[in-house]
């Protein structure tokens, strides 16, 4: 197994340094066209999917002292639910699971250079139409990089992380974490392609001992 995430971590960052230098972004340029950067953000996409997946499998294998998590608990003390009428039942733990994710839209009042006013489309007072729009920054899609660059250089720290945050869901009873297949990874290369493929049954191996939260 060891062998196994050696070899997927050194496919990763191959596969890193392929997308950087196919962009461009080792000259470091200012701007990228859309396109470009649609295409490396799918790309770091899949990459960093493999990454905290080998991760995960490295974390799996680390053993967390329960003393550490005691520890750990005791620094955070649970806030006690106000009292509840006779009668009265408290489920909303049960539907934590079942509860959308929290989106946050930062809304202006005022026009932004290359966006539509769909309000005057929807009235009919304007048509629709692309507007036109020029190169974007590469500093996001640089910075993305080096920072998944730091994570494949030492993924130790990051595996103790997780190793510990796993060991708290299984302490509390939270559902086993699913590693679905991915497709498309052979875009980034055979063998990136094939621990990408061979990674969620590795992962459900791995896991195997997790209780059952059903």
């Amino acid at each position: 197994m060891q062998a196994f995430v050696e070899q997927g971590l050194a496919a990763a960052r191959t596969a890193l340094q392929g997308v950087r230098a196919e962009a461009g972004l080792h000259l470091e340029p200012t701007h990228v066209t859309k396109c470009l950067r649609a295409r490396v953000r799918s790309r770091l996409k899949a990459i960093e999917t493999i990454v905290r997946r080998l991760i995960t499998l490295m974390a799996s294998a680390l053993e967390i002292a329960p003393n550490a998590l005691a520890a750990r608990g005791q620094g955070a003390p649970a806030a006690q639910p106000d009292s509840l009428p006779d009668g009265v039942e408290d489920v909303t733990d049960s539907f934590a699971g079942l509860q959308p994710p929290a989106f946050r839209l930062r809304l202006t009042g005022r026009a932004v250079s290359g966006l539509i006013d769909w309000h005057q489309v929807f009235a009919g007072s304007v048509s629709a139409s692309a507007q036109p729009s020029g190169p974007v920054l590469a500093a996001p899609l640089i910075a993305q990089i080096v920072a998944l660059h730091r994570v494949l250089s030492d993924p130790e720290p990051a595996a103790r992380r997780l190793a510990r945050h796993l060991a708290q869901m299984k302490q509390a009873g939270e559902a086993r974490p699913v590693c679905p297949p991915s497709a498309g990874d052979f875009r980034l290369g055979a063998e990136l392609g094939s621990v990408s493929t061979a990674l969620p049954s590795l992962l459900t191996r791995a896991l195997a001992d997790w209780p059952d939260s059903s």
